[in-house]
C-alpha cells in the first residue's frame, strides 16, 4: 500500500511538472492584438505576444479553439518582435462575418478624394494606397486630401509595428482604401481568449479594393519617371503614364498606340471597369505608348511594371516585373485585371515583352 501511494504521488508530481513546463512563464504575460478586416478582405489577423521561458511551447484558447504557441517563425512579414507563432504560423487567422457596413472612396485625377460611409459606418480614419505608398486622408466623410504615412501607422489600436506590417502586406494590389471602423458597429465580437490575457486590443478595418478614378479638374495625375541609365546602345528612356488593377481586359495582351486616338482606346481598356475614365495625356508625334495587360486574376496581390526598355532593328523590347501574392499574404477577394501603361520616345509597331530573366513573358498565366 505504501508503494502504491509512492507511485501515485510520483505520477502527480510528474504531471504537475509537465504542465508547468507547457505554461507561459510569468502569470498574465500574454497580450493579444487583433485586426478584424471587412469588405474586400474578410479575415481576423491576431498577434499573440508573450514569452515561453524555458519551455518550447505553450497553449491557450482563441475564440474557443485551442492553439499552440511556439517561437516565432520569422519568415512572414507579419512576424513581429515579441510575438509568438500560433499553430506554426506568424499570426492566428480566421474568417470574419460579412456585415452591412460599406465605405465608398473615389479619387480624381487632381489627387483629391471623396469619402462616403454607408450602413451606419462610424469612421475614425481613412487610408489610401495606390499600390506602392500610403496616404492618410484629411477627413472621414466628404472631400479629402492625403498626406504620406508609413503604412497604417496610427490606425485604431494597432501598434506602430503592426500598422506598418499590415500596410506592407496590403501593398501591390493596386489602388485600395482602408477605413478604421468603430469596433462596436461591426458584425463580430472581440475574440475571446482563455486564460484571460494581460492585454487585449482590437482594431476593426474596412478594406475597399479597386478605388475608382473619376473625372475631375487639374492635372492628369502623377507621372512616375523611370530614367534610363548609362549610354548603352539601344537603351530607350520611358515614363510610366499610369497603372492599375481593374482593366476590362480578361486576357493578357500588349497594346501599342502611336496616335492620340489609339491612346484613348488604351485608356478605355485600362479604365473600362470604372464609371469615370480620366483624360489621356497628350501623345506627341514621334512617341509611342504601350499598355501591358496581364489578364484576370481571382484575387488582389498581382501587379506589373516596366523596368527597362531597349530597341534594335525597329523592335522595342520591354522588360517587366510581375508581382504575385506570396503564401499566406493578405489579398483582397475580388477579381482583378492588372495593367501598366508607358510612353517612350520613337515610333514602334513591333513590341517584345520579356521577364526580368530575359524570357518571353507568358501573359495571362
Amino acid at each position: 500500500m505504501k508503494s502504491s501511494k509512492f507511485v501515485l504521488g510520483g505520477l502527480l508530481a510528474l504531471s504537475a511538472g509537465l504542465l508547468a513546463g507547457c505554461s507561459m512563464t510569468g502569470a498574465g504575460n500574454v497580450r493579444v492584438h487583433e485586426a478584424t478586416l471587412y469588405g474586400g478582405t474578410q479575415e481576423r489577423i491576431v498577434w499573440v505576444y508573450g514569452t515561453l521561458g524555458s519551455s518550447t511551447q505553450s497553449s491557450l484558447k482563441l475564440g474557443g479553439t485551442a492553439v499552440t504557441l511556439q517561437a516565432q517563425v520569422g519568415q512572414d512579414p507579419l512576424a513581429l518582435p515579441g510575438t509568438l507563432s500560433v499553430n506554426g504560423k506568424a499570426t492566428y487567422r480566421v474568417a470574419t462575418t460579412p456585415g452591412s457596413i460599406k465605405v465608398n472612396v473615389t479619387r480624381d485625377v487632381s489627387g483629391r478624394f471623396s469619402v462616403q460611409p454607408e450602413g451606419g459606418a462610424a469612421l475614425s480614419a481613412v487610408y489610401f494606397t495606390d499600390g506602392t505608398r500610403w496616404q492618410k486622408l484629411s477627413t472621414t466623410n466628404g472631400v479629402a486630401t492625403g498626406v504620406s504615412v508609413n503604412g497604417l501607422t496610427g490606425a485604431g489600436a494597432l501598434t506602430s509595428e503592426e500598422g506598418v506590417a499590415l500596410g506592407q502586406a496590403l501593398l501591390g494590389q493596386g489602388p485600395l482604401a482602408v477605413a478604421v471602423l468603430n469596433e462596436q458597429s461591426v458584425a463580430d465580437p472581440a475574440l475571446t481568449v482563455e486564460p484571460a490575457p494581460q492585454e487585449s486590443l482590437r482594431t476593426a478595418l474596412y478594406v475597399l479594393p479597386g478605388v475608382r478614378t473619376v473625372a475631375g479638374t487639374g492635372t492628369t495625375g502623377t507621372v512616375t519617371t523611370t530614367p534610363s541609365t548609362g549610354s548603352t546602345a539601344g537603351r530607350v528612356g520611358f515614363v510610366e503614364i499610369a497603372s492599375g488593377n481593374n482593366a476590362s481586359a480578361s486576357a493578357g495582351a500588349v497594346q501599342v498606340a502611336t496616335t492620340q486616338a489609339a491612346l484613348g482606346t488604351l485608356y478605355a481598356t485600362a479604365y473600362g471597369r470604372q464609371t469615370g475614365i480620366p483624360a489621356a495625356p497628350r501623345l506627341n508625334a514621334g512617341e509611342t505608348a504601350v499598355g501591358i495587360f496581364i489578364g484576370q486574376r481571382n484575387t488582389g496581390g498581382y501587379s506589373v511594371r516596366v523596368t527597362n526598355a531597349s530597341a534594335q532593328d525597329g523592335v522595342l523590347t520591354l522588360t517587366v516585373a510581375l508581382t504575385v501574392p506570396g503564401s499566406g499574404s493578405i489579398t483582397t477577394q475580388a477579381i482583378t485585371s492588372p495593367w501598366t501603361l508607358v510612353r517612350l520616345s520613337g515610333s514602334y509597331s513591333q513590341v517584345r515583352v520579356v521577364d526580368t530573366s530575359g524570357r518571353p513573358l507568358q501573359l495571362g498565366q
